[in-house]
């Protein structure tokens, strides 16, 4: 039995396998089809394939009566480890067979607090509702083989005790806020100022309570500048809310980081299915906590616009000439890689004091990637990687602190591929950091990660201000990815949109219509949107190495950068043009501690793109990229790029 349909503007097909008839003759048979009965479906399927049972052959061979059972078994005894599942399911529970109410409660709400991905190697089950530990690990597998013996199964992680959690109906309504806001256009909703922050969002849009912060921001900023402002979420409907994860107390203490309400009561996160005006769907996540007694939106209050998120690139290298002439030149080919974003942004929120940030975690070196200012120009004075031993001081100097650095990485490369999915080699960062003169490629795994990284990972970040000559952190904040890791040879099986050959020739290539100095910030790109998904944001970045005269006087070889962030009108669009510049102050405008610092202080940007020349005199390079959400809140960024 099939079910297909919509749900929440996406596809849905479900299984379920009846192998016989429960009752005969004139009779009502009850065939249940859920997450539960695809589940069983594809342990019993050729490989996996659920598809496969549509042909007779096959279906008779894999549903035999027994085979049925014991799959059903396997589930239901899997669930029954966890005592809240348990007690929902009831006595006597057949996924195929229980008839049930879809009231979000009992067997309905078990299914909700589900995660269930079916594959070629088993059924995973994610219990979303237990309390998330430090791996952020809530799954099981189950594989075909365990099907022999459907009472030796693994233990699905307990949920959180009945009650602690909001109930569907409480989250439905703080859903429909958001929803409510969204009805507005956006001159009704938000009020930005010149550089595109907000000042004020409309009496629907205030539905923060009071206190509420999120990565350093109050509901305004956060919320006003980079969602309420966004007009292809106008008209957005709510679907039915689910918990994504929950987080039990932290009882932190001393100089770690300690939210007001979670660090000793349950949150949440909620995800919230949405479909916008033109029939497409998104996703919105909402921290929530008790207060008062009553579930709310509580925010994440970490101090500073920070995280740590699972990425995968794709780069498609334009200068095919330059590829093919230097073949063992990893930056110049094309690949794959995936990621950890290490953010700390300086630009909305107070960081003036903040020096360096060793983070550590899941598929991070043991010692720590340390992250310092960026001396580029236009990089905002954000973090980005200088190390990954831990070290607060400058390479072969002891003792003297590093305050700043000519890189610009934020991104910790884990894992590499060639473009059809193919081993590559990375570039092997340089040891000793304390001895060598000049490490490279700090920002590279020393080999490539294999072990999972589940969504909900928690992250240490270290925090260090000027003013500490010690090792001590002044502040410790923990943050979590929201994404899985998954390898960079995944790459090649993921659905990549593709960028115009008309925008590549004018912006991409020296001659082209678009390769001069560009200075207007209405430039347009046309591309086509990935199978099932849709870009939902791209930029245009140009860097050359020139030399230049700066704010304090000083004249030398610096990164002139550029860049420009695009947006659609309309999720599904196949064209955007600019609507803004990327904030194009230097480091040295948002650290009295670097504002003159003596030694080749930043240059100051201005908002521009430089022009890409032909050949290699001030190291030309531009790229176009594409953003885009796939399974699993996973970002993918797709960018061709121009490098001689």
């Amino acid at each position: 039995v099939n079910a297909t349909g919509t749900l929440n503007g996406e596809a849905v097909s479900l299984a379920a396998v009846v192998p016989a008839a429960a009752v005969t003759g004139a009779a009502s048979n009850t065939a249940n089809v859920t997450s539960l009965t695809n589940a069983i479906a594809a342990l019993i399927a050729p490989a996996g394939n659920i598809g496969a049972l549509t042909d007779p052959a096959a279906l008779t061979a894999a549903a035999t009566e027994a085979g049925v059972t014991n799959a059903s078994q396997l589930v239901v005894n899997t669930l029954r480890t966890d005592p809240v599942t348990n007690a929902a399911l009831g006595d006597g529970f057949d996924p195929l067979r229980t008839t049930f109410s879809a009231n979000g409660s009992g067997v309905d709400g078990v299914l909700d607090s589900l995660e269930i991905i079916t594959g070629a190697s088993g059924v995973t089950i994610t219990n979303l509702a237990a309390p998330v530990s430090g791996s952020g690990s809530q799954s099981v597998t189950l594989t075909p083989a365990q099907t022999a013996t459907p009472t030796v199964v693994p233990t699905l992680p307990p949920s959180a005790t009945a009650g602690t959690l909001p109930t569907a109906a409480e989250m439905t309504a703080l859903a429909l806020k958001f929803e409510a806001c969204l009805a507005e256009p956006v001159s009704s909703r938000v009020t930005l100022n010149a550089d595109g922050i907000a000042t004020a969002v409309s009496a629907a849009c205030n539905f923060a309570p009071a206190g509420w912060r999120s990565a350093g921001l109050d509901w305004v900023t956060r919320l006003g500048s980079f969602t309420f402002s966004r007009d292809y979420l106008t008209g957005s409907k709510a679907g039915a809310p689910t918990i994504s994860v929950v987080f039990p107390p932290a009882n932190r203490s001393g100089n770690e980081f300690q939210h007001p309400n979670c660090n000793t009561d349950t949150c949440v996160v909620m995800r919230v299915p949405m479909v916008s005006a033109n029939g497409q769907p998104w996703t919105s996540d909402w921290q929530l906590g008790k207060l008062n007694g009553q579930w709310d939106f509580v925010g994440n209050h970490v101090p500073y616009p920070m995280g740590a998120e699972h990425r995968m690139l794709r780069k498609t290298q334009v200068n095919t000439a330059l590829a093919a002439a230097n073949p063992t030149n990893y930056f110049a080919q094309d690949r794959t890689e995936a990621v950890l974003r290490l953010s700390f942004d300086s630009t909305l929120s107070d960081t003036s004091q903040v020096r360096a940030v060793r983070w550590t975690g899941p598929g991070l070196p043991a010692a720590g990637v340390v992250t310092v200012r960026s001396q580029r120009c236009m990089t905002g004075d954000r973090l980005v990687i200088t190390n990954q031993q831990g070290s607060l001081d400058i390479a072969n100097a002891p003792g003297q602190q590093q305050w700043w650095t000519g890189g610009s990485a934020a991104d910790f490369v884990l894992s590499a591929a060639k473009a059809d999915g193919s081993a590559m080699t990375m570039p092997v960062p340089t040891g000793d950091w304390a001895s060598n003169p000049s490490p490279a490629s700090q920002e590279f795994s020393p080999a490539p990660i294999t072990s999972p990284v589940s969504a909900w990972s928690e992250y240490r970040a270290e925090v260090f201000y000027y003013s500490n000559t010690g090792t001590t952190p002044d502040e410790v904040i923990h943050v979590r990815n929201n994404s899985p890791y998954e390898s960079a040879a995944q790459g090649a099986l993921i659905a990549w949109p593709s960028l115009a050959q008309t925008t590549i020739d004018a912006f991409l290539k020296p001659g082209g219509a678009s390769a001069g100095l560009i200075t207007d910030v209405a430039q347009s790109i046309s591309y086509t949107n990935p199978a099932g998904n849709y870009i939902v944001g791209a930029w245009m970045f140009s860097q050359n190495r020139m030399s230049v005269t700066n704010g304090e006087g000083e004249t030398a070889n610096q990164w002139l950068r550029g860049l420009i962030n695009l947006r659609p009108t309309a999720f599904g669009d196949t064209s955007m043009t600019g609507q803004q510049w990327n904030n194009p102050r230097s480091g040295t405008s948002f650290s009295p501690s670097t504002a003159s610092n003596g030694s080749n202080p930043n240059p100051r940007c201005t908002a521009e793109l430089v022009a890409l020349e032909g050949d290699a005199t001030n190291l030309s390079y531009r790229e176009q990229g594409l953003s885009f959400r796939g399974a699993g809140f996973k970002l993918y960024q797709d960018i061709h790029f121009w490098s001689n």
